[in-house]
């Protein structure tokens, strides 16, 4: 049977979720001949029920930032799982900070204090996919928060997120740390870490993973949001103009959103990644609309 594991993640509100049984003392039979046989307990996989992101009411001004990503076909598969954003040692990920950081500046240009204000994430153990969904708007607290930075572990605990934390912090200078979640799952194991299916479920790989945005104490202060605002532009056309030159001609692609596409879907199927569709459209941020024609880069 498909996995249910669904996590609902807010920023105020903590963290409710449905946990599958877990390892537990072994059960034990004793025959006539009180012989001790461990028996492991094997774990159900309930069916996997997608959260619908049109079910989240949104303030005015607020907008949703989504997207999926699996694990399926990649190396070490629960490694791959956790990798939000992107892992080091291949670049694989979900880009989930990335995205969110582009939202982020998207409220900026509008003319807001930026925020991310909700978080929903869900795991699909038995095809090792993460769905996940932000909420992104103005902000309520007067602060601007720039940007959004995770670290996480695919079954190394708390103490392995704990000290990659301080680290991540000195990334981000002149900024300051506000924890958004402590994202934290048993995922049911129904796959070696090489990724052969596996028949009986009797494990689950805990997933950890802390976020954090980041607000800058100047804005408001010592400079206004404006001149972030131009800055920023200035500093993207800037970058598109230094990354023309590498761009070598080639023949494109063209394909035209459709209802429930995703740029990471997108990229899967032209066998890309969602950053060369989204530089070769020139585009802003990764959200794409219906209707809207991307090429896609060979």
């Amino acid at each position: 049977m498909r996995g249910i594991k669904f996590i609902f993640l807010s920023i105020l509100v903590s963290s409710q979720t449905l946990y599958a049984q877990s390892d537990t003392e072994p059960e034990v039979e004793k025959p006539d001949s009180m012989a001790v046989v461990p028996i492991k307990k094997i774990l159900q996989v309930p069916v996997f029920q997608k959260f619908n992101p049109d079910t989240i009411q949104l303030a005015e001004n607020d907008f949703l930032v989504s997207d999926s990503y699996t694990a399926m076909g990649q190396r070490y598969v629960y490694d791959a799982l956790h990798s939000f954003n992107r892992r080091r040692m291949d670049g694989f990920g979900g880009f989930l900070n990335d995205k969110i950081n582009a939202g982020l500046a998207e409220v900026r240009s509008r003319g807001f204090n930026s925020d991310l204000k909700k978080l929903y994430i869900q795991i699909d153990p038995s095809t090792l996919t993460v769905y996940w969904t932000a909420v992104v708007g103005p902000s309520l607290d007067g602060r601007c928060y720039m940007s959004v930075d995770s670290r996480g572990s695919a079954g190394g605990g708390l103490p392995a997120v704990q000290k990659q934390c301080p680290r991540m912090h000195r990334l981000h200078t002149a900024l300051n740390p506000v924890k958004v979640l402590e994202f934290n799952d048993n995922v049911l194991q129904c796959y070696t870490w090489d990724g052969a299916k596996i028949d009986t479920v009797t494990h689950a790989i805990n997933i950890q993973q802390h976020f954090y945005k980041y607000y800058d104490p100047q804005i408001g202060n010592s400079v206004t949001l404006a001149e972030v605002v131009q800055k920023e532009t200035e500093s993207g056309a800037s970058l598109l103009v230094a990354a023309k030159p590498s761009v070598p001609a080639a023949h494109y692609k063209r394909y035209t959103v459709k209802s429930g596409d995703t740029l990471s879907q997108i990229a899967v199927k032209f066998h890309t990644t969602p950053t060369r569709i989204k530089n070769a459209n020139h585009l802003r941020s990764y959200l794409i609309r219906v209707g809207q024609t991307l090429k896609i880069p060979n």
